[in-house]
């Protein structure tokens, strides 16, 4: 039986400040798999991810999420299903614990301290930085929090923008290996990256965007055998210009 679409965009189209960001994108992506989401800075994927966090809404088209329009869905339930992990990580300054229990708190969710520290073994850190206050974090050990703040809330889609490109190879690959851990948990998972190896690592199907439209939407084998050198260097080129752009 052929798997069911877990988003559905049709003819989506973004515009800030009468700039088109995304032009007429239609897609269809699968539950149970890995997307990384690729293209040259300045392509609409960053808002892409916006757009599917219900944190941005399209100027024309539609979108469903499980067979259902996302205009229909409340947009705070919604979140907590579909969680968006920015590129920059964003903590309460107070403690790890603090920022674990927020979402979790709000939505009646439970949580002992055994699994408080379940929590912290998925992101590969130790108990004792339950109590720590987030300011003495390195960035690496940010962002993991980050990441385990967003699974605290038992999201079903995990939306990450660039979530190692600000850290140590160590942080990377510890990163990494959750998310391909988090795919076996039936996660969906969709990863924007400027990286092309960890694209090759970790991602199951790769959706090209260039100037807002979609060039492919394709299996990572399938993508590296059918494009060029040229071609793929393009793809994870990072334009100094518009580095860090929140339109890409």
């Amino acid at each position: 039986m052929e798997e069911k679409s877990l988003f559905i965009l049709k003819n989506i189209k973004v515009k800030i400040k009468n700039r088109i960001i995304l032009d007429n994108i239609s897609i269809n992506l699968k539950k149970n798999n890995i997307t990384g989401v690729i293209g040259p800075s300045g392509s609409g994927k960053s808002t892409l991810l916006k757009v599917l966090s219900f944190l941005l809404t399209p100027y024309s088209g539609e979108i469903t999420y499980k067979g259902i329009a996302l205009k229909d869905y409340n947009p705070q339930k919604y979140r907590k299903t579909v969680s968006y992990v920015q590129q920059r990580p964003y903590l309460f300054p107070k403690t790890v614990r603090d920022n674990l229990l927020y979402g979790p708190k709000l939505w009646g969710i439970k949580y002992n301290e055994e699994e408080l520290y379940a929590l912290l073994d998925l992101v590969n850190l130790d108990p004792v930085f339950l109590d720590r206050e987030v300011i003495n974090l390195s960035e690496g050990e940010k962002q993991r929090i980050n990441i385990a703040r967003s699974l605290a809330n038992k999201p079903e889609v995990l939306l990450l923008d660039e979530p190692t490109s600000a850290l140590d190879l160590l942080s990377t690959e510890i990163i990494e290996n959750l998310i391909l851990k988090l795919k076996k948990q039936d996660l969906k998972i969709i990863v924007v990256t400027h990286n092309l190896e960890q694209t090759k690592r970790i991602s199951d199907e790769v959706l090209v965007l260039n100037a807002g439209r979609i060039l492919d939407h394709i299996s990572i084998d399938e993508f590296l055998h059918s494009r060029s050198d040229e071609e793929i260097r393009l793809y994870f080129k990072k334009q100094s210009s518009n580095g860090g752009n929140q339109n890409d």
